[in-house]
């Protein structure tokens, strides 16, 4: 099945993307390439991310097509969704430079990070991207799951990469 884009620069984007991800040798071992949607799965460490390459349909500049690639890192799976735990993330959001932590649909605590796509993405900031996404990923998982419950995302024999 092919991949099916919203726009151009989506397409460049994602082409980019898969390049810059089949050459870096920090991610082309474990690198796992969707077939029917703009998205990659890598696993770094221990931590498995998921990268996706967005259209980006509300923004600033409404005469042109925008793509953003978001590298997103679940942190813990089954975490007491409380308001301690809610008040420890928006803390932490604050402390971040780059990306945040969110819930999914699950309530599942992620982190995430985007940057801009298109012909002039910036690769060091796509691989500063992704970095910053498993790093962070990795250091908050067990301090979470002690803190308020729950468990690590992902240990890495559970990745069928």
């Amino acid at each position: 099945m092919a991949i099916s884009f919203e726009s151009p620069v989506q397409a460049v984007t994602y082409h980019k993307v898969l390049d810059y991800l089949q050459q870096s040798s920090l991610f082309r071992e474990s690198l796992r390439i969707y077939d029917n949607r703009p998205k990659f799965d890598i696993l770094y460490g221990a931590t498995l991310a998921e990268i996706e390459v967005l259209p980006w349909e509300d923004h600033p500049w409404q005469t042109t097509e925008l793509a953003t690639v978001r590298a997103t890192s679940c942190v813990t799976v089954g975490s007491s969704l409380k308001e301690d735990l809610m008040y420890f993330l928006l803390t932490e959001n604050r402390r971040m430079r780059f990306g945040a932590f969110h819930l999914d649909e699950a309530g599942q605590v992620l982190f995430a990070e985007s940057v801009l796509g298109g012909d002039n993405m910036d690769l060091m900031e796509l691989q500063t991207c992704i970095l910053s996404v498993v790093t962070i990923a990795h250091t908050y998982e067990d301090l979470i799951a002690e803190k308020f419950g729950g468990h690590r995302a992902v240990s890495p024999q559970e990745v069928p990469l």
